[in-house]
C-alpha cells in the first residue's frame, strides 16, 4: 500500500469534508453579475481585474445608498493586480462552485502583494473598523510569483472565508497578520496548497479556524503569535513545522494563544515537531504521523508528548476553585452546522422589498416582512431575501413585532447589508411549524438594538451565520451559530448550542451571553467591554475553546467577573485577556455552589492573563 494510502486509511473519518456546492441567485437588482452586469469574461485570457474591482466596490455600496451580492458565474478570471477591499463595510461575494471560479493572477507580476486583499492598507497605521469581508465558494491561484501572498485577509466583529481554495507558491496562503489589531473573524472548510506558510495569524484580536486544511508549504502551516486562535479539525499535510505557537517578542503576555479542538498531521519530518508550543497551549485529540513529537512545550518544560496521538494537552495546569474541580475540559460532543441546500430553482425566491418593506423610512416593517414569508410558504418558496441597506442612517428595516418562519421556508438571506433594528418585539420565530433546518444570513443590526432570532422549537434546528443578533433559545431544538456578533440568552434546560466565531460585546451585569441549563460549546469567543461575559447556571455546561477578552479598562472597585458561574459547569480552554485603558479585570471567575461563593482573580494593576485552562464540572 502506498505510503499517503496507507495515511489516508490510518486517519479516516477524523473530519468529513463538506460536499460541493453549487450557488446560483435569480435575477435582482441587489445581484451583480460578474460576467452578465461587468462585463468580465472569465475565459482566462481577457483582464477581468477592473471588471471584478467594480463589483467589490459596488458590493461594498462605494458611491451608492445600497449594498449588493456580487456572484461570480464558473469561469477562470484572469488578474494582473491585487484586487482590494477599500470600505468598511463589505463585500458579499459568493462563487458559483469552488473548482468552477478561479481568481487567477498572472505569473511573474510584479510589486502584488496578493490576489485578494481585504484592507485599503499594507502598513499601519490602521483601526479596527472593517466589518462584513464575505467570500464564500471560490479558488484563489496566486501563479508563480514568489513574493505573493494567496489572500490577506482582515475582518472586524463578523467577517467569513468559506470554502475557498488558495494555491501558489507564494509567501502565505491566508495572511491575516500583515497588520495589527484584525479580527475576530472566521476561516472555515478552506484549502491551502502550496506557499511558504498555509496560514498566518498575528496582531489580532481572536481568529477562529474551522475545518482548514493546509497541504505542501514549504515550511510553516499554520502560525500564531500574538493572538488567540481557536482551531477545530485542522488538517496538515507534507508540511515541516505544521504548527508553531510564537511569542514574537521577550515580553510573554504578546505569546500566541492556540485552542485546537481535533487536528491530523502527516508527513515525513521524522526531526521535526508536529506542534511547537512558545506561547500557550491548549490540544484535544491531534494525531500525527511522521514527526519527532507530537506536542513539544517550550515555554513550559517537562510538557513534551511523542509522536502519535495527544487525547488532551495543557502548557500549564488547570485553574479551578471548588475541589473536585477536574484536569480536563467539560469535552462536550460537538457537531458541525447542518447543511441547508442552496435554492437554484429563481420561482422559490421572495423578497420582503416586494411585499413593501422599505429599509430607512422608520415604520414598522413587520407586516410587510410577515406577508413575505407567508407567502412564500404558500407558495412553496424556500428563501426570503432581504436588499441590502447603505448609506448614512436611517438606513435600516424596523421589526416592531414578531415574524414567524413557517413551512417551506429555510433560508433567510440578505443580498448585501441586511440592517434590521429591534423595535417594541423585533423577533424572529422558529417553531415547530417551521422546516426542519432554518438559516438565516447577512442579518445585522450594527451599533443598533439587536433584532430577536428565536428557536421555540422542541425540534427543529436554527442556524445563524455572518448575523449581527441575539439569538434567544426557549426550545429544545439545535441551535448553531456561525460568524455571529451579537448577543445569546438560553433559557431552555436540555437545549444544544454549538458557536463558531462569536463575538459579544457591551456592558453587562448578568451575562452578554446568557446559559440557564444548556449545552453551549464555543469555538472562538472575542468579547470586548465591562462587566459579566459569559453567565452559566441551572446546571448548564457551557466550554470555551479560544477566548480573546478585549477590555475597556475596569473601574476600581468593579467586582463583576468575565464569566459567573452558578451551580453549574465551565471549560475556558485558552484564554488571553488584555486592556489598553486602565486596569484587567480585578474577578476573572465568580463561582457559586450550593450557597458558597467563591472567586478567582488578582489585584488591581496586575497584568494581563494568559490560561491553557480553567475548567469546573457541573455541580451534582
Amino acid at each position: 500500500m502506498a505510503r499517503s494510502l496507507l495515511l489516508l486509511v490510518l486517519f479516516a473519518g477524523f473530519a468529513t469534508a463538506a460536499e460541493p456546492v453549487t450557488i446560483r441567485f435569480p435575477k435582482d437588482p441587489h445581484v451583480l453579475d460578474a460576467k452578465a452586469d461587468l462585463g468580465a469574461k472569465g475565459d482566462g485570457k481577457t483582464d477581468d481585474t477592473a471588471a471584478l474591482q467594480k463589483g467589490i466596490d459596488l458590493s461594498c455600496g462605494k458611491g451608492q445608498k445600497v449594498t449588493k451580492v456580487l456572484f461570480l458565474p464558473d469561469g477562470t478570471y484572469r488578474l494582473t493586480k491585487s484586487l482590494v477591499v477599500t470600505n468598511a463595510l463589505g463585500p458579499w461575494v459568493y462563487g458559483e462552485t469552488r473548482d468552477g471560479v478561479v481568481l487567477k493572477l498572472d505569473d511573474g507580476v510584479k510589486g502584488v502583494t496578493a490576489v485578494l486583499r481585504t484592507h485599503p492598507n499594507e502598513k499601519p497605521p490602521t483601526s479596527a473598523d472593517w466589518f462584513m469581508r464575505n467570500f464564500r465558494n471560490f479558488t484563489i491561484d496566486a501563479g508563480k510569483n514568489p513574493d505573493t501572498d494567496g489572500v490577506r485577509y482582515y475582518a472586524t466583529n463578523t467577517g467569513i472565508l468559506q470554502n475557498v481554495r488558495v494555491i501558489g507558491a507564494g509567501k502565505v496562503g491566508i495572511n491575516s497578520g500583515f497588520l495589527d489589531q484584525n479580527g475576530p473573524c472566521l476561516v472555515q472548510d478552506c484549502t491551502v496548497e502550496g506557499f511558504e506558510t498555509g496560514v498566518l495569524s498575528q496582531w489580532n484580536w481572536g481568529q477562529t479556524l474551522s475545518r482548514v486544511t493546509v497541504k505542501n508549504c514549504r515550511k510553516n502551516g499554520l502560525v500564531t503569535s500574538a493572538n488567540v486562535v481557536a482551531a477545530e479539525d485542522l488538517v496538515v499535510e507534507n508540511t515541516p513545522k505544521p504548527v508553531h505557537v510564537q511569542t514574537p517578542n521577550d515580553w510573554s503576555w504578546w505569546g500566541g494563544v492556540l485552542s485546537l479542538h481535533g487536528a491530523t498531521i502527516t508527513g515525513d519530518f521524522p526531526k521535526e515537531e508536529a506542534v511547537r508550543n512558545d506561547g500557550v497551549l491548549y490540544a484535544r485529540n491531534v494525531k500525527t504521523k511522521g514527526y519527532a513529537f507530537a506536542v513539544t512545550s517550550h515555554s513550559v518544560p517537562n510538557r513534551d508528548r511523542g509522536d502519535g496521538e495527544v487525547k488532551e494537552y495543557a502548557s500549564a495546569d488547570a485553574n479551578s476553585l471548588f475541589d473536585g474541580a477536574t484536569s480536563a475540559g467539560l469535552n462536550l460532543p460537538v457537531e458541525r452546522e447542518p447543511a441547508v441546500a442552496w435554492e437554484l430553482g429563481p420561482k422559490k425566491w421572495v423578497c420582503v422589498n416586494d411585499f413593501g418593506a422599505i429599509p430607512g423610512d422608520n415604520k414598522d416593517d413587520t407586516a410587510a416582512i410577515q406577508a413575505a414569508f407567508d407567502a412564500a410558504a404558500e407558495a412553496g418558496a424556500t428563501v426570503v431575501t432581504f436588499r441590502g441597506c447603505g448609506g448614512g442612517d436611517p438606513n435600516w428595516y424596523t421589526l416592531d413585532g414578531e415574524v414567524k418562519v413557517r413551512g417551506s421556508v429555510r433560508f433567510v438571506l440578505g443580498l448585501g447589508f441586511a440592517r434590521v433594528l429591534k423595535g417594541k418585539v423585533g423577533r424572529f420565530v422558529v417553531d415547530d411549524e417551521s422546516a426542519s433546518v432554518v438559516k438565516f444570513q447577512n442579518l445585522d443590526a450594527f451599533g443598533g438594538a439587536p433584532v430577536e432570532v428565536e428557536n421555540r422549537s422542541a425540534k427543529n434546528a436554527l442556524v445563524v451565520e455572518s448575523c449581527g443578533v441575539k439569538i434567544v433559545g426557549t426550545g429544545t431544538g439545535k441551535i448553531f451559530a456561525t460568524d455571529v456578533s451579537g448577543l445569546m440568552d438560553l433559557r431552555k434546560p436540555g437545549q444544544r448550542v454549538w458557536c463558531r466565531q462569536f463575538n459579544p460585546e457591551g456592558d453587562s451585569d448578568d451575562g452578554l451571553a446568557k446559559n440557564a441549563g444548556a449545552d453551549l460549546w464555543v469555538l472562538g469567543l472575542k468579547s470586548e467591554g465591562k462587566g459579566v461575559r459569559v453567565a452559566t447556571s441551572a446546571g448548564g455546561r457551557t466550554e470555551l475553546l479560544g477566548a480573546f477578552v478585549y477590555g475597556s479598562g475596569c473601574a476600581k472597585g468593579d467586582a463583576r467577573p468575565i464569566f459567573d458561574v452558578t451551580d453549574a459547569g465551565l471549560s475556558v480552554l485558552g484564554l488571553r485577556e488584555i486592556t489598553f485603558a486602565g486596569d484587567v479585570y480585578a474577578v476573572k471567575v465568580r463561582e457559586k455552589r450550593g450557597g458558597e461563593t467563591k472567586t478567582f482573580g488578582v489585584k488591581p494593576g496586575h497584568g494581563w492573563i494568559g490560561w491553557a485552562m480553567y475548567s469546573t464540572p457541573p455541580a451534582k
